[in-house]
């Protein structure tokens, strides 16, 4: 292949071989042979170097040296320092260097040159030190180190504050004995060497797990769009295979739909969700950000899998689209790619590029109010999923990390990921992490590699995954009796007869102080010796229920029960009902069936994100198959229902919600925590039974004490201040 030519001026000479001689060679190198020409080099450092042309850099910042020699100085080290690890990693290292403080102020020591002296007798004296601690920050109790695992992650973590203080590494010798330091300080300590117990959320397990979220009524939520964003936060989870940190920081910048031609030749364009996440784990610096485009499955086989119906009803709900005319799923697919274009970008509004996707919810006077300005904390999901996970009947504890375990596997198992791509989408160094940290269990038939018989992938997966272990029947929680039981322990009644002790102390005095200190600790004991109560019955469940159900089968007691939670409906509110009804339905046998299952399923979202749920449902939703179960309830348009409500509210007898109290302390504690405290600056309230518009909490205030006989005293006048 020729390469093309370069341009050159007729004054300037090629250099091929046959157009060039020797003497046109050595003019050019011929210092008389440019004496005549028009552009002296001379000439031209001279103009370069002339003042006439100083305006032409007046914007540029220009400083002596010794400004810059002053910057040099100034430069902070230690700020550096601490911009190598993430915020998570840095309070860890906070705390250990915290330890070290404290423990060379318990030994009158100065902890500057226990640095410059550190010893094998030193780190001995100070990991034991470290086991021994069960108090945290203000006094609070803390289970202390359990495992042999995590007394070497904190001395890995003090090699690290070691050299941050002091600027240099440890001597290798004494690293070495420290190690060794360990083993014997987690043998002395009786720590256990065990590895902790993990487990690997697959896409079946999370489809159960979705399935029961949506449908308990044994844990509730302000309001419905914090049900939804969580499905949507496992679906995004075990897809992308992000840390929770990188999703809950999602913001609608990050976020961008398309609908794309399809290249097979389909008479609709499918719908792309693509999202880029910023705030990814990141060490010496930020890693490249990964795109993940996520194309919409057409007859997929659930859609409680599917983040394109739970992401359209939250966005529709929040009116997102920066195209006004985009207000439902029937108008959004009714869009087509034009002629000689591939792609239909779905801008969102540019007023909620820094809004959360994953946000917080907000109670106030006139109702709950979605708070997108509010990020959610991963510490709620992993509190959610956490109990999630039990409701549905996990033998382990969900975590968000079970998802992210999930995703790593799946794509170390698929044959279209190559491992330098899956390093890329886990932000991994090297393939090595993933065999550390990931692998942690053998999914494979052996048995059929060793004998060369078909493998049986599907029952080893099954056997690896988490719904193995679904036993709704395993205790989730006290019993009365056994809550009632704590207060006859000998520790708790002593704590009771202290607190009698110091009832009649006066308001404000140093007996007061000692009671209120009883008081919360007492409550502390009391929770502290439930949570091992309730510990102790699941592993009495764990060890003995298994016997019992052996023998009674044997016996011919039970025959076979579905020990799986039925959906009992007298608990769910009509749109939490439609909802169901909506995402567990069948694909549909044509495109046009399809296509409404899909737009059904995202008008359920929409409605539901705005429903105010009530108190967690104290019944059990456990029985056999032949439960009854009202029929399927077709999930209205999103118009249908506005009418619906809309004619409820004016025509029916709307009934009044009444709740009961055990006494006027109880009610007034109520009005003020619920009511009179969310009552903002700026905002108002009506009378429900009077009508009667309340600007302020004064008026609030006044108005339910004279019309309702509802007083509130002391807490209630501060907030009136």
């Amino acid at each position: 292949m020729s390469m093309p030519r370069a341009r050159y001026s007729e004054d300037v000479p090629t250099l091929d071989d046959e157009s060039t001689s020797d003497s046109d060679t050595d003019s050019l190198f011929d210092d008389e042979a440019d004496s005549g020409t028009d552009t002296d080099l001379d000439s031209l450092l001279a103009e370069e170097d002339s003042d006439d042309d100083d305006d032409l850099f007046d914007d540029e910042v220009r400083h002596p040296p010794e400004h810059y020699r002053a910057n040099a100085a100034n430069l902070d080290v230690q700020r550096l320092r601490q911009r190598r690890y993430s915020p998570k990693t840095q309070a860890q290292l906070d705390r250990v260097k915290e330890h070290h403080e404290q423990y060379c102020t318990f030994q009158t020591w100065d902890p500057a040159k226990c640095y410059d002296e550190i010893s094998p007798q030193f780190i001995h004296g100070f990991l034991s030190w470290v086991c021994d601690q069960r108090r945290g920050k203000g006094g609070r109790r803390r289970p202390g180190i359990k495992y042999a695992s995590s007394l070497e992650t904190f001395w890995k973590c003090y090699l690290i504050v070691y050299k941050i203080e002091t600027g240099r590494k440890i001597d290798p010798m004494i690293q070495v004995n420290g190690q060794d330091v360990v083993k014997i300080v987690a043998v002395e300590k009786d720590l256990d060497f065990t590895k902790r117990p993990s487990a690997t959320m697959y896409a079946e397990d999370l489809a159960e797990f979705a399935r029961v979220l949506l449908a308990t009524t044994e844990m509730t939520f302000d309001i419905g769009w914090l049900r939804v964003q969580l499905v949507l936060f496992c679906q995004l989870a075990g897809i992308t295979g992000n840390r929770p940190e990188a999703l809950v920081e999602l913001r609608y910048r990050h976020l961008k739909l398309t609908l794309i031609r399809d290249p097979d030749g389909g008479g609709r364009p499918r719908l792309f969700v693509e999202l880029t996440p910023e705030f990814t784990k990141r060490y010496l610096g930020s890693k490249d950000m990964n795109e993940f485009k996520i194309p919409e499955i057409i007859y997929d086989p659930t859609l409680v899998l599917s983040p394109h119906v739970f992401l359209l009803g939250m966005l529709f709900k929040a009116r997102a689209f920066k195209s006004p005319s985009i207000d439902c799923p029937e108008r959004l697919y009714s869009l087509k790619v034009l002629k000689r274009l591939n792609e239909q970008p779905l801008p969102l509004r540019d007023e909620m590029n820094d809004e959360f996707i994953f946000c917080e919810a907000v109670r106030e006077a006139q109702g709950v109010r979605i708070a997108r300005e509010l990020q959610l904390s991963s510490g709620s999901v992993r509190y959610r999923m956490k109990v999630g996970g039990e409701i549905t009947g996990f033998g382990q504890v969900l975590k968000p990390y079970n998802l992210r375990d999930g995703a790593a596997k799946g794509l170390n198992e698929s044959p279209d990921v190559s491992d330098s791509l899956q390093n890329k989408i886990l932000q991994h160094a090297s393939i090595g992490t993933f065999l550390k940290h990931y692998l942690n269990d053998i999914n494979v038939d052996l048995q059929g590699v060793y004998r060369r018989l078909d493998t049986q992938k599907d029952l080893m997966r099954f056997a690896c995954s988490m719904s193995r272990s679904i036993d709704p029947r395993r205790p989730r929680k006290l019993t009365p009796e056994q809550t009632a039981s704590v207060n006859d322990l000998p520790y708790i009644l002593k704590l009771h007869k202290r607190v009698n002790d110091l009832s009649n102390a006066p308001v404000g005095s140093r007996k007061d102080d000692r009671l209120q200190k009883a008081i919360k600790r007492l409550y502390n004991e009391k929770q502290r010796k439930r949570r091992e109560l309730l510990k102790d019955v699941k592993e009495r469940y764990k060890s003995e229920q298994p016997v019992k159900d052996s023998e009674r089968q044997l016996s011919g007691m039970v025959v076979d029960e579905d020990t799986r939670d039925a959906l009992v409906r007298a608990d769910m509110s009509p749109e939490q009902l439609g909802l169901i009804d909506a995402i567990l339905t069948l694909p549909g046998k044509s495109p046009e069936q399809e296509l409404q299952r899909r737009i059904t399923a995202i008008n359920a979202v929409t409605l539901y994100c705005g429903v105010e749920e009530g108190t967690p449902s104290r019944h059990v939703r456990r029985g056999p198959p032949g439960m009854v179960v009202s029929p399927p309830v077709q999930a209205a348009e999103p118009d249908v229902a506005l009418r619906k409500a809309i004619s409820s509210i004016r025509t029916d007898k709307r009934p009044k919600r009444v709740a009961e109290y055990a006494n006027p302390g109880s009610l007034s504690r109520h009005f003020v925590r619920k009511h009179v405290s969310k009552l903002k600056d700026g905002q108002f309230v009506n009378c429900m039974d009077c009508g009667v518009r309340l600007k302020t909490r004064k008026d609030l205030l006044i108005h339910a004490e004279r019309f309702h006989g509802t007083v509130s005293r002391g807490p209630a006048e501060r907030l009136i201040v």
